[in-house]
């Protein structure tokens, strides 16, 4: 199978998300790191946010993160929630007051499809304090990479007023897994 491709704004959200987190320097150093045609496009400037890039790419860069801050998998979710918390907030503002994050985690498949080339996404259950989600065919994705994107959809809920987020992984979310189901939770 394909790994599947990545959106650019990834890239360049949680390198700017790093930024906040731990300095210019340690983000220099997480680019410098990076082996490859990942590395040097980072380096360089050509992964762009409206451009579409390899899996593996983006595995690169969450692993460098990892090697050079010692920080774990949590803190891979952190920054991929100050990503998106820092993108959408302005907006998120606005739309919470029409729609609830229900309805919003319904329409996950149609908003990931901005982000990510494919994949299926089934919403299996979804009420105003839980969501669980079903995740196949995502073809080069890393546990790295499936924190990442809990770690989003965290963010999505807390920029609508969520808070107490909690999630568990049921099953899938490993290295080479190209599954995940996850779960959840959260105080309204």
């Amino acid at each position: 199978m394909t790994e599947r491709r990545l959106k650019g704004i990834n890239f360049v959200g949680t390198l700017k998300a790093l930024e906040r987190a731990k300095g210019v320097e340690v983000r220099r150093a997480v680019e410098a790191s990076i082996p490859g045609e990942a590395g040097e496009g980072l380096r360089t400037g050509a992964v762009v946010a409206n451009g579409w890039y390899p899996a593996s790419w983006y595995a690169a860069l969450l692993a460098s993160i990892v090697h050079v801050t010692s920080e774990g998998e949590a803190f891979v979710a952190s920054l991929s929630r100050d990503a998106v918390r820092a993108d959408f907030q302005t907006l998120f503002k606005i739309v919470r007051l029409f729609i609830s994050p229900q309805f919003a985690l319904e329409q996950s498949l149609r908003v990931s499809r901005r982000y990510i080339d494919g994949g299926e996404i089934e919403v299996v259950g979804v009420s105003p304090t839980h969501v669980h989600y079903r995740m196949r065919e995502y073809h080069g994705y890393t546990r790295l990479m499936w924190r990442d994107f809990i770690g989003g959809v965290e963010g999505v809920l807390e920029t609508m007023g969520c808070r107490e987020l909690t999630s568990h992984i049921l099953a899938g979310g490993g290295d080479g897994q190209h599954h995940l189901e996850f779960q959840l939770r959260w105080q309204a």
